[in-house]
């Protein structure tokens, strides 16, 4: 963990310095790291099955590039916002007519989404006191034997181009697993979730109980192992969770379905639920609780975040 936080910290693999800029961007390279990646797992919950089918993409004949980028940002009284869509942000390899545009990203580290980003960030409110970076997280699908290329940020008189070097070696991703500690504390059989959803202002009680099979929820902590945010200024931490990159499998193999979510006082039937974590001196453990619908046999369940397992718990 410590090589992954220090890789993450230095922005060291391919540190790289922009070129002479003849037009007017706003940007100035700050720092550049470049990793390379055999395959990827697919993140977006379209494809698969996070626990148990994991949809892992990559071929022979291609590598993954991920860019992280840093930038500074010549605010000014006139400049207050920058913004450059995932078309604004290609690769050129040596003999291309055309930049490349990404196919993915990472907004948080451990997590892939396969579709390219953008970069957009707003000058601070108390500015000239302080000031704010852009960032870039892009993910590219090159061939392999791509060892060079030129990144280029906007178009027509604000169009930065900076050399890149993809001359790196395949490295190990960073896995779900490195970027949280999850502790389970409890899995217990359950008849029923009563909840209160908000319905265009109007706060409706609801019920959610089986029809058929058995209701479990299962408790544990998650605490952040670092800041996950890519796109976090400095001092700010962040880390964020979703419900659906958890699974649970029961003693049979067989994965549960989810159905709900409670987290503090608030429970909901609503599968898609998040959670931002944030901190000043040390990341905060939170607590959390999700019902999964399975047959309720006796045995020992697995907790998996994505494709890691990361608890085993008990039901007696």
């Amino acid at each position: 963990m410590s090589r992954i936080l220090t890789a993450i910290a230095s922005i060291g693999l391919a540190a790289i310095t922009a070129l002479p800029a003849l037009a007017q961007s706003p940007l100035s390279l700050s720092g550049m790291s470049v990793y390379r990646y055999e395959t990827l797992v697919d993140h977006s919950g379209n494809s698969g099955s996070f626990c148990c089918a994991p949809y892992v993409l990559g071929g022979p004949d291609g590598h993954f590039f991920y860019i992280r980028a840093i930038f500074d940002v010549a605010w000014s009284d006139d400049l207050d916002r920058i913004s450059y869509s995932s078309s604004d942000i290609t690769l050129m390899l040596p003999g291309d007519e055309e930049g490349r545009r990404a196919q993915g990203r990472y907004d948080w580290f451990g997590v892939f989404t396969p579709s390219a980003g953008s970069m957009s960030e707003r000058r601070p409110n108390d500015f000239p006191e302080e000031t704010a970076q852009a960032f870039l997280n892009g993910v590219w699908y090159l061939p392999r034997e791509a060892t060079t290329a030129t990144l280029i940020i906007g178009e027509d008189d604000d169009m930065l181009e900076i050399p890149v070097n993809l001359a790196v070696e395949v490295g190990p991703v960073i896995s779900p697993s490195q970027t949280f500690t999850f502790v389970p504390t409890g899995l217990t059989r359950a008849t029923e979730l009563t909840a209160e959803t908000n319905m265009n202002r109007t706060d409706v009680p609801g019920l959610l109980a089986p029809t058929t099979g058995t209701m479990l929820r299962v408790d544990f902590d998650a605490t952040p192992a670092f800041s996950t945010d890519t796109d976090a200024q400095a001092g700010d931490n962040q880390a964020f969770l979703r419900n659906t990159w958890f699974s649970l499998v029961g003693p049979d193999g067989a994965p549960l379905t989810l159905i709900g979510s409670q987290s503090g006082s608030n429970s909901t039937p609503r599968i898609e639920w998040t959670n931002s974590i944030s901190w000043d001196d040390s990341p905060r453990t939170v607590d959390l609780s999700l019902y999964f619908l399975g047959s309720g046999a006796p045995g020992t369940y697995q907790l998996y975040f994505l494709e890691d397992m990361v608890g085993e718990v008990t039901l007696q």
